[in-house]
């Protein structure tokens, strides 16, 4: 299952450069950000809870220390029900996870199906870390909820840009309207204990409502 899988990380190393550039241009302006809560933060965190349900595109790329690659990901929610779509270029191969409140299944383009925590099925698919639960919420520009929080940064607007939680550090940037939401666009995923592990996703187009939004 992992070799199969590893295509996806493999043999993109282009693609990836591409995107580990894009992250170097985008770091060499950082904005000025503060650790004081913004007076609305509470009810823009409530607001974005309420969003439950959306349809997204983007580009995820993965580094490690020794390989790297670059996916198109499609991620289709409604409600507690979701569907993720991962699609390497150049017919390298794809994933597709599909879960509810009732459990999750993986499968590959080669027909395995696994039904299990949908982070253990990915890790175990691509063989590195892609903490799909965490993103859920942090798609949103929020934290997860009920989890402890170790550190939180706004930016000038008061949007959250760095969070360090479920020994995750995730800057988010790029902030666009989305219907009457405000929502991140690009993500950058680090963790101190993994130093060689580097994610950046790229939010190509929300949909909302049937509303886009590049």
């Amino acid at each position: 299952m992992k070799q199969g899988c590893q295509v996806l990380l493999v043999g993109f190393r282009g693609a990836v450069l591409t995107v580990l550039l894009a992250a170097q241009l985008s770091c060499s302006y950082l904005p000025r950000t503060t650790s004081q809560i913004p007076e609305h933060w509470l009810q823009s965190v409530a607001q974005k809870q309420q969003l439950s349900s959306w349809k997204l595109t983007g580009r995820l790329g993965i580094q490690t220390e020794n390989n790297g690659g670059s996916m198109d990901l499609f991620w289709n929610q409604l409600d507690d029900a979701y569907k993720i779509r991962l699609i390497a270029a150049m017919g390298q191969g794809s994933i597709l996870i599909q879960g509810d409140a009732h459990g999750v299944m993986l499968r590959t383009d080669k027909g395995e199906t696994y039904a299990d925590n949908a982070d253990e099925l990915l890790t175990s698919s691509l063989g590195v870390s892609v903490p799909l639960s965490g993103l859920h919420d942090w798609l949103r520009g929020v934290p997860v909820a009920d989890r402890p929080v170790y550190k939180q940064l706004w930016d000038q607007q008061g949007q959250l840009y760095k969070l360090v939680q479920d020994g995750w550090n995730i800057e988010m940037s790029a902030y666009k309207k989305v219907g009457e939401y405000t929502l991140p666009h690009a993500f950058y995923l680090s963790r101190n204990d993994q130093p060689e592990l580097g994610i950046r996703l790229v939010i190509r187009q929300w949909t909302l409502n049937g509303r886009e939004v590049s």
